[in-house]
């Protein structure tokens, strides 16, 4: 069993004690430290100072913050810890950690082998890496050396910088730590090698197309689209996130389209179907990325899905069923499904009140009419 210290005792570090409380892991807690040092125990379990963890025993210090790369600094340069031992976690990982370990025990061992080469792809990542959501080289990549923001005065907002356009990001990362965090994650998800990347061979935008983009958030995909459309409808709940997007979008009003909506399959206690909301409007393309909401969304456009020849890009990788179920729904309506290439771990916060854990189909691809 691996002994670790929890560096980090805010919001982060505390979810994930209070979830190895509730629900156990392949690890032990022996101690915690913080810069800011108020308690003297948590849960039990002893908060000790900073210079105190070269008298600790153990096996790794977990950096639960997002001022990882200044901790690490700290811990290297002024403790003399080993950099070997020092690891940022992201919540709830560990605890997820914990159950693909046992339940891939045998291949992670060596004594068999997967029923694909693509997810013996990602075992053999695991046998000498974390696990992460990506359980691949690129993810490793990106968070040693993470994507830069910068702050704009006038707008009060950070901001990224995507294939020469300015992509700006949510007023609730209203630090450039967590404003880089956040967008470094989301432009991983658009490398060319990640099971999440929208943009594929199987999902091509072709130019004087229109569509939507379904949980638009910081709107990554319809920057990557937005010199081509005739036009792209901007699907989001989040005021924050339409903040955003109002300004990162304000040079082609005449193409974007934003709609504050919470889309579902009916048109009760706030909710919208989309049959209703594009009754009128010939489509061509959809992608969604609503948490785990896909299927109902789709179940609330099926006139639409029928009526268009569409090209749909729809993430399947929240819930354990929504893959079988979203392709089964697609393939009644005479869609032709693929999905991207490799495997992801969903790590909702639903993922650890379920024993459910696995690595998952992460974009289901969908296309009616004649191929190209």
């Amino acid at each position: 069993m691996k002994h670790v210290i929890i560096f980090g005792l805010g919001e982060r570090g505390k979810k994930i004690i209070e979830a190895y409380q509730r629900y156990g892991g392949n690890f032990e807690i022996v101690a915690i430290t913080d810069n800011r040092k108020n308690e003297t125990d948590f849960y039990g379990i002893p908060v000790i100072k900073v210079s105190d963890i070269i008298n600790q025993l153990y096996d790794e210090i977990w950096v639960c913050t997002i001022y990882y790369n200044e901790i690490y600094k700290q811990l290297v340069f002024d403790i003399n810890i080993p950099s070997s031992k020092i690891k940022y976690i992201e919540y709830p990982m560990p605890l997820l950690e914990s159950r693909i370990y046992n339940k891939y025990r045998r291949e992670i061992l060596g004594e068999t082998q997967c029923e694909s080469l693509e997810k013996q792809e990602v075992i053999n990542y695991i046998i000498n890496n974390d696990v992460r959501m990506y359980c691949y080289s690129f993810y490793d990549r990106y968070m040693r050396s993470p994507v830069p923001v910068y702050y704009d005065e006038n707008e009060k907002l950070f901001f990224g910088i995507y294939q020469s356009h300015k992509i700006y990001i949510s007023r609730k990362y209203n630090t450039k730590e967590k404003a880089s965090l956040y967008f470094t994650f989301v432009c991983m998800e658009q490398d060319v090698k990640c099971p999440h990347r929208y943009l594929t061979d199987k999902f091509v935008v072709e130019d004087g197309e229109k569509g939507i983009d379904i949980g638009a958030a910081e709107g990554i995909f319809a920057i990557q689209v937005i010199e081509r459309v005739e036009h792209i409808y901007l699907i989001e709940i989040d005021d924050d996130w339409i903040h955003a997007l109002q300004i990162t979008f304000k040079e082609y009003k005449d193409k974007v389209t934003i709609i504050r909506a919470y889309i579902s399959n009916s048109n009760e206690n706030g909710q919208l179907q989309l049959d209703d909301l594009f009754k009128n409007v010939n489509l061509d393309f959809i992608k969604m990325d609503i948490e785990g909401e896909e299927l109902k969304a789709l179940e609330g456009a099926k006139n639409i899905l029928e009526n268009n020849l569409l090209k749909l890009a729809i993430c399947v990788y929240h819930h354990k069923e929504d893959f079988v179920e979203v392709k089964r729904l697609l393939e009644q309506i005479k869609y032709k499904c693929y999905h991207s290439y490799g495997y992801v771990i969903c790590q909702g916060e639903w993922e650890l009140e379920r024993d459910e854990t696995d690595f998952r189909r992460a974009v289901l691809f969908g296309i009616r009419g004649s191929e190209k």
